[in-house]
Formats: C-alpha cells, sequence, structure tokens
C-alpha cells in the first residue's frame, strides 16, 4: 500500500466515525424532547382534568358557575422524566375558556404547556375541548 491509499482510508474511516458519533447524539437529543413532549402533554392533560372537575350546573336555582379562567391561574410545573436524571425542566401552563355558545350553553378549554427545551427552543403543548354544563 501507498502512503496516499492509507491516508484516504483514514479520511474515510473518521469521516464514518464522525458520522455514527452525529446520529448517536441526534437521536439521544430527539428521544429527550419526545420525552419531554410526553411530559408536557400529561401536564396539559392534568390541568384539564382539573377543569372538568369544575362545578357549572345550570338546572340548579342560583346556577353555579366554577369554570371560569380566573379559578385556573397560570401555574408553573416540572416536566418529570421519571429515571431520567437529568436536570429538571419547569413549564408553564396557561389555561384560557370561553363561552362558545349560550343555547345550549358551551365553552371551550385550552391548556397551553410552554415549555423550553435546552434553554434555548420554546416548545408549546396544546390541549383544547369544548364543555357542556353539568347534568
Amino acid at each position: 500500500m501507498t502512503l496516499a491509499e492509507v491516508v484516504i482510508s483514514m479520511v474515510i474511516a473518521g469521516l464514518a466515525v464522525v458520522g455514527i458519533i452525529g446520529g448517536y447524539f441526534y437521536c439521544t437529543t430527539s428521544a429527550e424532547k419526545a420525552g419531554l413532549h410526553l411530559a408536557a402533554n400529561a401536564r396539559a392533560l392534568e390541568r384539564l382534568e382539573e377543569t372538568r372537575s369544575a362545578k357549572w350546573d345550570t338546572a340548579s336555582w342560583p346556577q353555579v358557575d366554577q369554570l371560569v379562567a380566573t379559578n385556573f391561574p397560570s401555574k408553573v410545573v416540572i416536566l418529570d422524566l421519571s429515571g431520567s436524571g437529568g436536570n429538571a425542566i419547569s413549564a408553564t401552563l396557561n389555561t384560557s375558556i370561553a363561552q362558545v355558545s349560550t343555547t345550549p350553553p358551551l365553552k371551550r378549554v385550552r391548556v397551553d404547556c410552554i415549555w423550553l427545551f435546552k434553554g434555548v427552543e420554546s416548545i408549546t403543548n396544546t390541549i383544547e375541548t369544548c364543555r357542556a354544563p353539568d347534568q
């Protein structure tokens, strides 16, 4: 073998190793981000369940309506990836409630879970539903 062949084969091997290492870092980052997306979705769903448990009864006298945005202020939560051992990521839950219809009574509930990935990329997970009064 000549020196040129050895150098070229070393360059090719080096490029392959750099590609493999880059792919590994990409995969681990993507897996971490996906886990945080799932944790943020779970936290947003928890808040949505809180709004579902709020009493809204139009059949009683006087009418009861606890499904208002002031009962669900912004809340800072921790996105917990069990067993990850990494830094805790905090997220903010914002809840908005709007009247869709008065006849029949219907409200739209939207929960946004806003968090930062690696302190740089702002990500928002949103869950939205409609709710009728208690029966």
